[in-house]
């Protein structure tokens, strides 16, 4: 004899499980349903409520009337079968009785008897991973007796190399998500072999019932088309989404943009850690010795090396990765108040140490000057990227950087001007005394504004980068400017930072400007980190 329908929706809607942050999180819920297959949301007059409602009647079906059992609610949807008799405290040997096929395989070939979060660090250069990645491991025993590892996963193939392309794709039509299964070695060897990525495991603490909320709803994303989107729905997301079954407060703890850091900061924040690892690359092991004066030497193995390695540059102390300023600056003779937010990520005279080499990353960047009569754009960074990682012998690094952005710059006549500039370099970064980087870089690119037109413009960059004791940073460098061959100014530059708080920075900056004239700009203010 099964339980009424009517009593179990009753029930669920008395005890208002659709407001539940984990009802929320088994639907990709965030103001929106981000997923909109049919095959994972199919109630008519969709909501959270409706959903609810669709769900705990379509598990109530009689397998008498499936050709295919496997297309049963109870075999498409196991962990909202699981969520619903847990809050409501009912059985489920109260439902009918259905044979799952599919769902039996794959736990007997893919357990779950540990969960892990695994963190790949960043590489700025590649979009796609430029904030780093995250996504679950699950190991255990399979039916054989056998250990095995699997890779869950949420990722996009960058198929275009055209910024506009991304852009549209990104912002408007999505790029195809890939929802995947994998075996984990396969997954770990190739960021750390191919790629040079450390990758870090960190096992959760979890009960049995939130452990398998997460192995089950990893299930109900099998073959569900998604779309991927950079800010708003990727693998930081989805992992979001996760870990929101570990502890539904996360739910709660919702960011402009959730990236791949903040599903780190998650775990220590909410106490999820059981045990830490570090898979370093070699690369990374290399750049770590260096930076600690140890001994290289590319005859040796590092597989049989054993160095403490637990408290140098992790994920959980790099700063936040969101940012406001708000100063005084000094333009052109004009005074202005500035401020400016950047979503996404970093700057280059930002605390960097637990990154490797010095690096930038700036996503949505905006910045507009304010005075008494107007309010200007001073800068709109769509995509902007450095990486300055330091030379050696055994890696041969070289530094990067591009940038498509919207900004005022000088003209031919030394007018400031609103400029739209796509640009790019390469050069090279060296080390010295882990607090000193000197770099040079031959950049150029692609502009227009309303004086100069369309035109090519080239400005190499030397500089050095200087950690200083009382927490300063100083970003001192050198920059002609060419436009269309003609040699129109050179820029003198230095940045100085004052790291007061982990999430606040003093900042002083000045710009010395030699022309036909020479004139200086300046600007100063506090930034905050959140």
């Amino acid at each position: 004899m099964y339980s009424s329908q009517e009593d179990t929706v009753n029930l669920a809607l008395q005890n208002k499980l659709f407001e539940k942050n984990e009802w929320k999180a088994l639907l990709h819920y965030d103001n929106s349903f981000k997923v909109t297959d049919k095959k994972f949301l199919a109630s008519k007059d969709l909501s959270l409520e409706n959903e609810l409602i669709f769900t705990i009647k379509a598990l109530y079906d009689l397998p008498s009337h499936y050709q295919n059992t496997n297309k049963h609610a109870q075999c498409k949807f196991p962990a909202r079968f699981l969520f619903i008799t847990h809050e409501l405290n009912i059985s489920k040997d109260d439902f009918p009785q259905v044979k799952c096929q599919d769902l039996y395989t794959y736990e007997q070939k893919a357990p779950a008897d540990k969960i892990s979060l695994i963190y790949v660090s960043e590489n700025v250069k590649n979009p796609s991973s430029m904030m780093g990645h995250t996504f679950l491991k699950f190991s255990g025993k399979n039916s054989t007796d056998r250990e095995v590892a699997h890779a869950i996963t949420f990722y996009t193939i960058i198929e275009s190399a055209n910024p506009l392309t991304l852009i549209y794709q990104n912002t408007i039509s999505g790029m195809k998500g890939m929802f995947a299964l994998q075996p984990y070695k396969k997954i770990k060897d190739n960021y750390l072999k191919k790629e040079n990525r450390n990758v870090w495991e960190y096992q959760l603490s979890l009960s049995e019932y939130r452990k398998n909320l997460i192995y089950y709803h990893a299930w109900e994303l099998k073959d569900i088309k998604m779309k991927y989107y950079f800010t708003s729905y990727n693998c930081a997301t989805v992992i979001y989404n996760m870990l929101s079954l570990a502890n539904p407060k996360i739910y709660e703890d919702k960011k402009i943009w959730i990236t791949p850091l903040d599903n780190v900061k998650f775990l220590y924040k909410y106490d999820l850690i059981k045990n830490t690892q570090l898979l370093p690359s070699d690369t990374w092991l290399i750049k770590m010795l260096e930076d600690t004066n140890n001994e290289v030497n590319a005859t040796k193995n590092f597989d049989k090396m054993i160095y403490d390695i637990s408290q140098y540059k992790s994920p959980k102390n790099i700063p936040n990765e969101r940012q406001i300023e708000l100063g005084y600056t000094k333009r052109d003779n004009e005074d202005y108040m500035k401020l400016s937010f950047l979503p996404a990520s970093h700057n280059l005279n930002d605390y960097n140490r637990e990154y490797f080499g010095e690096s930038e990353l700036k996503i949505a960047y905006l910045s507009v000057l304010i005075n008494d009569t107007n309010i200007e754009l001073d800068e709109f960074t769509l995509y902007g990227m450095k990486s300055y990682m330091p030379y050696s012998s055994l890696t041969h690094d070289l530094s990067y950087q591009f940038e498509l952005v919207a900004k005022k710059e000088y003209t031919e006549n030394m007018k400031y001007a609103d400029t739209l500039k796509i640009d790019g370099g390469i050069g090279v970064d060296f080390l010295l005394f882990n607090d000193i980087n000197i770099y040079t870089i031959f950049n150029g690119g692609i502009g227009y504004n309303s004086k100069d037109k369309t035109h090519v413009f080239f400005n190499p960059q030397i500089g050095v980068m200087i950690y200083e004791l009382l927490n300063m940073k100083s970003l001192v460098y050198f920059e002609p400017y060419y436009i269309n061959n003609n040699h129109i100014y050179d820029k003198y530059i230095l940045q100085q930072n004052i790291f007061i708080h982990k999430n606040y920075t003093l900042y002083f900056n000045l710009e010395q400007i030699e022309s036909s004239k020479s004139f200086a700009n300046y600007e100063f203010g506090l930034k905050y980190l959140f």
